[in-house]
This record gives C-alpha cells, structure tokens and sequence, in this order.
C-alpha cells in the first residue's frame, strides 16, 4: 500500500471552482487538476492520495470536496477551515459527513503570534476531531512547537501531523529550534511528515543536506509516525516523485520494512480510521 500523504490540487479559477484571497493572493501559472493527479499516482504506483486543501482556493473546499466525491477509493481530504470561525467545528462535522472529509489543516506558520493555538475558544474544533475519529494536519514551524504542545496534552486521542519536518531553518541546524519538534516526540499523538525535502533542501538530488533532519526524525519518532510525500510536481508533466524517490533509494537509515510505513503505512493508520 502506497499513500501519498501531501498533494495540492487547484483549478485557474473558473467557475465554479474560483480563486479567493483568504489564504494568498497568489495565483497559478498553470492548473494542478485531480486528472493529472491520477494519471500521476498511476505512473508512480501510489494507491491513494491525501489532497490537502489548496491555499489558491481558500476557505472554499468545494473543488477538493468535488475530486473527493469523483474518486472517493483513490483520494482522501484534508480541508482549510478559519480556526478563528464560530462555525468552525460545524464546518468541519459537515465536510465530513458530506464528501468524506478527514481533518482540517491548521496554518500557524503564517501568524507572528500563534498563540491562539492553544485557546479555550478552539476546544470546539477539536472536540469535534475526536468526536469524528480525524487527525489534524499543523502547518507551522519548530519554534511554534510549544504553543501546539497544551493541546497535544488536552486531546491525547486527537492525532496531531506536522507538515515538512516543521519547516527547519538548516542554518541553525539540528540543534536550533528543531529540537523543540524532536522533543515533542514524547506526546504519542504527534506524527511528522518527513515530506518537501526537495524544497528545503539547498542542494540538488538527493537532497543529502536535508538527511540528517529525517533521520532524526526517524530516532525521536519512529517508522510508524512519520509519513512522506511524492512531491507531485509543481509542474504535472515532470511525473516523477521525487519524496519518495529520496526514501527508497537516498535514505540508507529507513529499513525495507521502515519505508512501507513511512510511504503508506502511517498514512492509512490515519486515514483508515476516519
């Protein structure tokens, strides 16, 4: 079983299925259509695939929840929802219910004070995560770690995945702030996506200066909680999945039987249960 645990999908903005400016103002130069996704995950042999909601789209699900309802047994969803919504955990109770929508994605990376994280005004939106079964997906960087960390302790049954090996600054290296995500290993319902190596990475292929952080990621958390990535291009055509090219040929650390949870395994402990 092989999932792809990151993928974006977005339209140029025709409608139905427009662009909105809640999340970014940036817009595509070309469209990332849940057809070049598939045609995509068949020439990579991926089985099934997590799209996360695209910042493109916003607040606005509706062309996710569409891909979701056209190949509900090759796609799974993660949805944007404002956190700061008073409908919020009935926006996400709803996804669920409708398009079989399993999470939402918190984005702190993009806040100077994250400190709404750990809100009593947020206990809503993760008392419906546990009530629902669905992990939520925390986009945010190593140094926001001990905001998230009150809620880790509040909901120990709600799974909790860092995107991106949390964003490391490599210039700080591991012994900077990524050692407050390494830590953060003691809470059994924390998981890392070691995923966007290519992007971190200053280097080219194989991305080795990225190494070191999945393999200490591999040392603090383990096999079963850590997932990974293709990288479906950002460029459909290039057709290649770098992310898990990096796990199975460039990591001599993953066991053969470490790779399988990492590239599908973690993934549909998650998303299986929803």
């Amino acid at each position: 079983m092989r999932i792809d645990s990151h993928v974006h999908v977005w339209t140029m903005g025709e409608a139905p299925f427009t662009h909105n400016d809640q999340m970014s103002t940036r817009r595509p130069v070309y469209p990332g259509l849940v057809e070049d996704l598939i045609r995509y995950m068949d020439l990579n042999s991926i089985d099934r695939t997590v799209l996360i909601q695209c910042m493109y789209h916003g607040y606005d699900n509706s062309y996710m929840c569409n891909c979701l309802d056209r190949y509900p047994d090759r796609l799974h969803g993660v949805a944007l929802i404002d956190p700061m919504a008073p409908d919020a955990a009935e926006t996400l109770i709803r996804l669920h219910h409708e398009h079989g929508v399993q999470g939402m994605r918190l984005y702190p990376i993009k806040d100077e004070d994250p400190s709404w994280l750990s809100r009593d005004d947020q206990n809503a939106l993760w008392n419906a995560a546990q009530e629902l079964g669905v992990p939520i997906t925390w986009f945010g960087r190593c140094d926001q770690i001990p905001f998230l960390e009150p809620m880790l302790e509040r909901y120990p049954e709600v799974n909790i995945i860092v995107d991106h090996l949390g964003e490391p600054n490599l210039d700080e290296g591991i012994d900077g702030d990524f050692r407050l995500l390494l830590g953060a290993a003691r809470h059994p319902n924390l998981y890392v996506k070691a995923t966007r190596i290519d992007g971190i990475s200053r280097l080219p292929w194989p991305h080795e200066d990225v190494h070191p952080y999945v393999e200490a990621i591999h040392g603090s958390f383990g096999p079963r909680r850590m997932l990974g990535c293709t990288g479906f291009p950002e460029d459909p055509q290039r057709g290649e999945a770098v992310g898990f090219r990096v796990v199975e040929e460039a990591t001599a650390f993953l066991s053969e039987e470490d790779k399988t949870w990492v590239l599908g395994r973690t993934a549909a402990s998650l998303y299986d249960r929803g």
